[in-house]
């Protein structure tokens, strides 16, 4: 599906000067840095924390050229990103999921150009979609995946679920079906607010199909009136108290918060990407449910055109800020030799972007191969919305999210708040 948001939008240029520096923690404060490479990502945890640290120190030996490594919990990294490049001021390599945040900041001359890498033939094409602008490709990719619902299978079997619902009614039966058995059906950190827009970005795609929501964003107006049932049937599921207690001010990855839940064995379920087994483990302490988890593709809703074989997904990437120095490319290189993509397929639990899988994955663990047999079903994907669009819709998308499961706005209103956004952007 092309990304809606590849296409010119009237934005000032703003040149890119030295990157941010922080601290080698998570929480360093802005100022210079006596650094060659400033490099931000999201991995905070072990092991991945340590895997990207160690493959820059390697790198920057041979380079002769000093690398500042920062992990970002992912909510301090947008705010921190989206506070840098209104200030033109883009670390040298930093995470991206592509779509309409990494279009503007291109847009904004803010990105360097990499479609001359000759190492992008380590990849295969499909995973620099997300990361492609105008025929130019602006970002490395090392993880590629789709969402949908991990599951916990002998709590299924305690509630009596012989099978993974197919379809909305099914998947309505089962939550209740849990509940009556005594089980926390969903586990969900409704704080963080954007793995609750997995909810209504999937009812959309169910009730007006890929060709919808995206005729939908091209003209940035949500006018079927799909869009208002998706939300309808949203609120339903939030009015059976599906959700653990405190999802409110649950958080997605940190202690007592959604992944947690599930890696403590406390919630049947949770929809989420490919990287939530590890996160799982991260957040709980624990080996999470092991065997007993599962996966399943978000349920088909009746009378829509939209089917399971649709995924919402993407993956995670690395760009270079337009300022960075040459040696910039060398080191993007360095991360997708091979050995490398294997280091981090192992460690972070990603899903491989390699032109050539085996090479990196020779033996992919259950939960690796469940999303590879995803993926290799899908039909059509669509990137998750609050990267897709515009920031100032993504973000309307995730608050009106929230208020909508908290019972705050109406499913009309949600519409409305996403539609004023939309306009205030043409």
């Amino acid at each position: 599906m092309r990304n809606p948001l590849q296409r010119p939008r009237a934005l000032l240029a703003a040149g890119a000067a030295a990157a941010l520096a922080l601290t080698a923690a998570a929480c360093g404060d802005s100022g210079e840095s006596d650094a060659d490479v400033t490099f931000w990502h999201i991995q905070n945890e072990d092991p991945m924390k340590s895997t990207w640290a160690a493959m820059a120190d390697e790198w920057s030996e041979e380079a002769g050229l000093t690398v500042e490594t920062s992990a970002i919990a992912v909510e301090d990294f947008k705010t921190r990103l989206s506070t840098q490049t209104q200030a033109g001021d883009l670390p040298d390599l930093y995470n991206t999921w592509g779509g309409g945040v990494l279009a503007e900041q291109v847009e904004a001359g803010l990105v360097r150009d990499i479609s001359g890498l000759e190492c992008l033939d380590k990849v295969n094409p499909i995973t620099l979609e997300a990361y492609t602008i105008d025929g130019k490709v602006y970002a490395i990719p090392f993880d590629q995946g789709v969402v949908g619902f991990w599951y916990n299978k002998d709590l299924f079997a305690e509630a009596g679920i012989t099978a993974p619902p197919t379809t909305w009614s099914e998947f309505t039966a089962a939550v209740q079906q849990l509940k009556d058995a005594g089980v926390t059906p969903i586990a969900l950190g409704a704080a963080d607010k954007w793995p609750v827009h997995y909810y209504w970005t999937y009812l959309s795609m169910r009730l007006v199909g890929l060709e919808g929501l995206q005729a939908a964003g091209e003209a940035g107006e949500f006018s079927d009136p799909g869009f208002t049932e998706a939300g309808r049937l949203m609120a339903e599921l939030a009015a059976m108290e599906p959700f653990q207690e405190g999802f409110e001010s649950a958080t997605y990855g940190d202690v007592d918060g959604q992944a947690a839940t599930m890696g403590e064995g406390i919630a049947a379920m949770e929809l989420m990407g490919q990287w939530a087994p590890q996160v799982q483990r991260d957040a709980s302490g624990t080996e999470g449910p092991g065997d007993a988890l599962g996966f399943f593709p978000f349920p088909a809703v009746e009378g829509g055109p939209g089917v399971t074989t649709e995924f919402l997904g993407g993956g995670g990437g690395f760009a270079a800020g337009a300022g960075a120095p040459d040696e910039i490319e060398d080191f993007m290189c360095y991360l997708l030799e091979e050995e490398n993509q294997a280091r981090a397929v192992q460690d972070g639990n990603f899903s491989t972007v390699a032109a050539n899988p085996e090479e990196v994955l020779p033996e992919p663990t259950p939960e690796q191969q469940m999303v590879v047999e995803a993926m290799a079903t899908a039909t059509g994907t669509q990137l998750y919305l609050d990267q897709a669009y515009p920031p100032a819709i993504g973000s309307t998308i995730n608050e009106a999210s929230e208020g909508l499961v908290l019972g705050e706005i109406t499913p009309e209103e949600f519409v409305t708040m996403v539609n004023e956004a939309w306009a205030d952007e043409q």
